[in-house]
């Protein structure tokens, strides 16, 4: 069976941005609870300055080149791995069935893309040459009117290319990207793998900032709240499991736990995302911290989207809910205090988690029911 994921954490679900200012934080009409913050401003934190080295360009420039072999025809018989352009009609009893013809397409010998036996039937063919395969559809092949059913393919071979390795040049540069030099691509891929680790980086500090705040603060959690969400979240759990044909107990033992158990992380976890909200909203109150338009595009464009589309995907009360996310949490960030030491260590050498063990957090909790 495949392992199912335990907890599909989608990052905090931040509660609406229309949040009065009494004591009690609501996410619409859902109570959350409350929260008496700890310091969020000048929290430290231990993350050393990005850094991208020549031989990471090389790797990543090297790995360009491997995906965008240099193809070209050759004069020899087609071997494993050749792309070999063709014609094909497909009979069934001497009729030509359907969706069985094609003209001028490239398959790659050895991809597995055709019926068992089309591809090695063409190794060792040449350009102009003409071949009949005698192949038998497989029995649980898709289209039921040719399962298991006896045909011959009728195949003109048109020309055989090999797979060959890249150089890079200017003229490989100008076909994978808008530079024109080697210099200015090598440069780009650079400033790429940099801006990726800073995102990283970033994303690291916000992430333990907000954990630091939320182990400091003291929290009265709303149980109605609570159990509405963990039910809701089993629920889902186990709508999943339906879909992998298992139950929720099938889901646990895929993950080393028994129903119990799985039972209790889920709860954690549901608590802890309350806990997260009510940090985010409370300091979004304090620091009268609200949403525009320029937010939600920030954070589409994170997700690699327009904004429309993510709208779209995300519908716009999530959107928000998680734009508004990003802004609390990044403005937590940008007020941290970093005490890297060696400003020109890699960030993977001392990591924000490293400093959460090394300090002493404390963690006061009250539940109430309301």
């Amino acid at each position: 069976m495949k392992k199912l994921a335990l907890i599909c954490l989608c990052g905090l679900a931040a509660a609406s941005i229309m949040t009065g200012c009494g004591a009690s934080q609501t996410e619409g009409k859902e109570n959350l609870g409350t929260v008496e913050l700890s310091e969020y401003k000048g929290v430290k934190v231990n993350v050393p300055a990005v850094m991208v080295t020549d031989a990471e360009v090389e790797s990543k420039i090297n790995q360009v080149l491997s995906q965008n072999p240099k193809i070209e025809e050759v004069d020899r018989p087609a071997a494993e791995g050749d792309i070999v352009n063709i014609d094909y009609v497909g009979k069934q009893d001497g009729v030509e069935f359907a969706g069985g013809t094609g003209e001028g397409q490239d398959l790659t010998l050895g991809s597995g893309r055709m019926i068992d036996g089309f591809e090695d039937g063409l190794i060792g063919t040449k350009k102009g040459d003409k071949k009949e395969l005698n192949l038998t559809f497989p029995e649980d092949y898709s289209e039921k009117a040719l399962a298991g059913q006896d045909v011959v393919f009728e195949v003109t071979v048109n020309a055989v290319k090999e797979k060959q390795s890249a150089v890079l040049d200017d003229a490989f540069v100008q076909s994978v990207s808008d530079f024109k030099t080697v210099d200015e691509y090598r440069a780009s891929v650079k400033e790429d793998l940099l801006k990726q680790k800073q995102q990283s980086a970033d994303l690291q500090i916000q992430q333990y900032v907000l954990k630091n705040v939320v182990e400091n603060s003291k929290f009265k959690l709303n149980k109605n709240t609570l159990s509405r969400r963990y039910n809701d979240r089993i629920k889902q759990y186990e709508e999943q499991a339906k879909m992998y044909g298992t139950n929720l107990s099938g889901m646990a033992k895929a993950n080393g736990m028994d129903v119990p158990g799985l039972q209790e992380a889920v709860y954690a976890s549901v608590k802890d995302d309350v806990k997260n909200q009510l940090v985010i909203l409370k300091v979004a109150e304090l620091e009268g911290i609200t949403l525009e338009d320029a937010d939600r595009q920030a954070f589409a464009e994170m997700n690699g989207q327009t904004l429309e589309a993510a709208v779209e995907y995300f519908g716009q009360e999530t959107l928000d809910e998680m734009a508004l996310n990003q802004k609390v949490m990044k403005f937590m960030a940008d007020n941290a205090v970093n005490e890297a030491q060696d400003a020109d260590a890699p960030a993977e050498e001392t990591t924000a988690g490293e400093t959460a063990a090394a300090e002493e957090t404390t963690e006061a909790e009250t539940t109430a029911a309301q």
